[in-house]
């Protein structure tokens, strides 16, 4: 009797055992919520830029254990290696900016007033959200899912274009080093 080829999901999900997927997704999950309510308690802006970071490197964690390997790849390199290291440059270049909350509350009171409403809506409808059926419908897939033909289909057609980017990105880099350093600086190394 023929049997049809296992399709790619059915063979990339036996990859782990249940019981140690649901281990490591607890695990994820608990560092990812652990750093990400870190990141809004702590008061060092360093220290919470760090376990920012390491709540990134959690998501990307769950990433591979949803098989979006790519995903996890793009969340490492740009969140943990771009947007976390801005982060920490934009902590080290600047002064220290000191300023009283409360003042600050105040001046936002009308955008607070927006979140705290939204995510009453949210905690209301909530309920409504999960008890809606989805209907179930075979996933088809139309296009080579790997990683290779990622690459091709993003790159091939635009190199140029990416070029351009590239060198976009270096000269605003550059900017940003001019204007990071302080006239009273070179104003001293000239004088010595």
């Amino acid at each position: 009797m023929h049997r049809p080829p296992q399709s790619r999901t059915e063979d990339r999900s036996t990859r782990l055992p249940l019981r140690l997927m649901i281990i490591t997704f607890s695990i994820l999950s608990a560092i990812a919520v652990i750093s990400a309510l870190l990141a809004v308690r702590l008061r060092n802006l360093v220290h919470a830029t760090l376990t920012l970071m390491a709540f990134f490197v959690a998501l990307a964690g769950l990433f591979i254990l949803l098989m979006a390997e790519f995903l996890a790849a793009v969340q490492i390199l740009v969140y943990v290696g771009a947007v976390g290291i801005l982060i920490l440059f934009a902590i080290m270049l600047t002064q220290q900016v000191t300023g009283n909350v409360k003042e600050h509350i105040e001046a936002h009171g009308a955008l607070w007033g927006l979140a705290g409403a939204t995510a009453v809506l949210l905690t209301l409808l909530l309920p409504a959200i999960l008890k809606t059926a989805l209907p179930l419908q075979p996933v088809v897939e139309t296009i080579d899912p790997s990683v290779r033909a990622l690459g091709l289909n993003l790159m091939a057609p635009y190199t140029i274009a990416l070029q351009v980017i590239a060198l976009l990105l270096t000269a605003a880099l550059l900017g940003a080093v001019v204007i990071a350093i302080s006239p009273e600086k070179s104003e001293e190394e000239k004088k010595s």
